[in-house]
């Protein structure tokens, strides 16, 4: 598997690293680019990635920055081609949309909806070469308004949007593109959120199988739509959410509707 991460140090990124190399394990080690803004753990990353039998390539760099997906497809090349990408690179920027500043709005979308379509420019005659997958990792937040994030939900709807256009357009190609819509999730930026135990129970209740999703199930529904048995799925939006996105009416009081429909 020759692949390439994006926010690769922490979190979400970091399982997919982890799992891409741990799979290829047994077939000669997964060969990655991996990218973040923080070096010190993308080198802790590629030293596990090795310790797994793999290669790993360290690119620091800021993927809203406009030049910097070109030179992860350079550094791809390294490997002699490209099987897979994960666009994972996120970031959320609170504020009310009433208020939020301009700047921000640019960074967020920067990051969540131009890098992924230049990364895919980018990485195309690779992954037309290899009959590669292109993977973003979207969000619920792509489909659910969620205050007070801003620009969050909306750059995430245009995530999704993306991986559909970018679907219909390189299919024949032989490039599949596909997304992966975290739900709640325990990260390194999520944990505070997490951190008292009423609170992070009040959210598990939520959440159909009673519990907060972890990054590696995040990376095991990215590696499905990297790997063979998906090799029929593209343009597909993969809900990982412990079924939250079905609990809306569980969220609303019934009581004063049951007493009106016994009366």
């Amino acid at each position: 598997m020759r692949a390439i991460v994006t926010g690769a140090a922490r979190g979400i990124g970091r399982a997919i690293a982890l799992r891409l190399a741990a799979d290829a394990a047994q077939h000669g080690g997964a060969r990655l680019v991996l990218t973040d803004l923080h070096e010190d753990e993308l080198q802790s990353l590629a030293d596990e990635v090795r310790a797994l039998g793999g290669e790993a390539r360290v690119v620091t760099g800021d993927m809203s920055q406009p030049g910097h997906p070109a030179a992860l497809a350079a550094a791809a090349q390294a490997f002699g081609g490209l099987d897979a990408v994960a666009s994972n690179a996120g970031a959320a920027i609170p504020g009310a949309l009433l208020d939020y500043r301009l700047e921000d709005w640019d960074k967020v979308f920067a990051l969540h909806a131009r890098a992924p379509w230049l990364l895919a420019r980018a990485c195309h005659p690779a992954l037309k070469a290899s009959g590669g997958s292109f993977v973003i990792t979207a969000s619920i937040s792509g489909s659910h308004a969620t205050a007070p994030l801003g620009a969050y939900s909306p750059s995430k709807a245009a995530a999704l949007m993306l991986a559909r256009q970018l679907a219909v357009e390189w299919g024949p190609d032989g490039i599949r593109v596909n997304s992966v819509s975290p739900g709640m999730t325990v990260t390194p930026g999520t944990a505070p959120a997490y951190r008292e135990p009423e609170a992070r129970a009040q959210r598990e209740a939520r959440v159909p199988l009673r519990r907060i999703g972890l990054p590696q199930d995040m990376a095991g529904a990215v590696a499905f739509l990297m790997g063979k048995d998906a090799a029929y799925i593209t343009g597909v939006d993969l809900l990982v959410d412990g079924g939250l996105q079905h609990t809306v009416m569980g969220a609303v009081n019934m009581a004063g509707w049951q007493k009106k429909m016994k009366r």
